[in-house]
């Protein structure tokens, strides 16, 4: 999996609480998909980016599809944890259309820029096989454990939006209907997905 910017170099994976979060969700949304495929979650916080992939493997296949989404965060916004939110509803959406096509889909095999809710996403498709990439990085000598920043900065900021939000908070009715509000005021272009809520939408 390959980051969006240059400048991405080192990242922590996303940690294991959150993966295991988003592969029971999707497992739940996508359960009449699945039958015996696997899903494989992979998530890295780089410096200024998140970058999420959900791999969908069929059993007796060598390629996989995977949905892979990026997005910019801020440190010093701690917006991180919102940024992870974000990029598992464009790869929600993007999985739905990709099932509902029967696999018959135009997904950008380069990065492409999408409005989402106001912000900028990044959305590309690859059929790399994640089990054969792990062992092709470690016959080169990469090991994924070391990849971790070396600024400590980064990981705090992480750690200080785990506390002030949950990576799938519970909405209670006057929530959303506050939010759909807010959304009703925008282009239909610019609302995003939301997997949380029951209520996809598809980015293109």
């Amino acid at each position: 999996m390959n980051p969006r910017l240059k400048s991405s170099k080192k990242w922590t994976n996303f940690p294991k609480e959150y993966s295991d979060q988003i592969q029971t969700v999707f497992n739940e949304n996508f359960a009449q998909y699945l039958d015996e495929a696997e899903l494989i979650i992979e998530g890295r916080i780089y410096t200024e980016e998140i970058v999420l992939r959900v791999g969908y493997h069929e059993q007796g296949r060598l390629a996989q599809a995977n949905f892979e989404v990026s997005m910019n965060y801020s440190q010093e916004q701690q917006d991180a944890v919102s940024r992870i939110h974000n990029c598992v509803d464009a790869a929600a959406s993007m999985m739905m259309e990709y099932f509902e096509k029967e696999g018959e889909v135009d997904f950008p095999y380069v990065w492409q820029e999408f409005p989402f809710q106001g912000k900028k996403l990044y959305l590309q498709f690859s059929t790399e096989n994640s089990s054969l990439e792990a062992e092709a990085n470690k016959l080169l000598g990469v090991d994924d454990d070391s990849m971790i920043y070396e600024e400590t900065e980064s990981e705090d900021a992480l750690s200080r939006a785990e506390k002030s939000e949950e990576l799938s908070p519970p909405r209670d009715d006057d929530d959303e209907e506050s939010e759909e509000d807010e959304e009703d005021s925008d282009d239909d272009d610019e609302k995003g997905p939301r997997m949380f809520s029951g209520n996809k939408k598809k980015l293109h």
